[in-house]
């Protein structure tokens, strides 16, 4: 802090002396970076949604484990959409919601 201006860094200008700076850019380069942040958004919303666990599942649908089980257990439309990987039962929080926004299950 200043001793002159208390609450304010010996480095910073006051508002009144600080003075801006232009850098020119090629327009190649503005035309690269677009490209590139373009891209990157892209292959953000092409990433596939990850897979949940039973715990995760649970705690986004806000319900106990046994819930979860008994759901994916039984047969019919208000069995709880997941998938099997050897014992393990996964899901995606996407297709939980709209099991959920299509009614869900009833309590078994």
């Amino acid at each position: 802090m200043s001793a002159q201006h208390p609450g304010r860094s010996p480095l910073a200008a006051p508002s009144s002396e600080r003075t801006s700076i232009e850098v020119p850019v090629p327009e190649w380069l503005v035309e690269e970076v677009a490209r590139r942040a373009a891209a990157l958004v892209e292959d953000r919303q092409r990433a596939p949604e990850p897979w949940i666990g039973v715990g995760a599942a649970a705690e986004h649908l806000a319900c106990p484990r046994s819930r979860i089980y008994a759901l994916t257990s039984r047969r019919g439309p208000g069995q709880l959409p997941h998938r099997k990987d050897g014992s393990r039962l996964l899901f995606r929080a996407s297709e939980l919601d709209g099991w959920l926004q299509r009614g869900g299950g009833t309590r078994p």
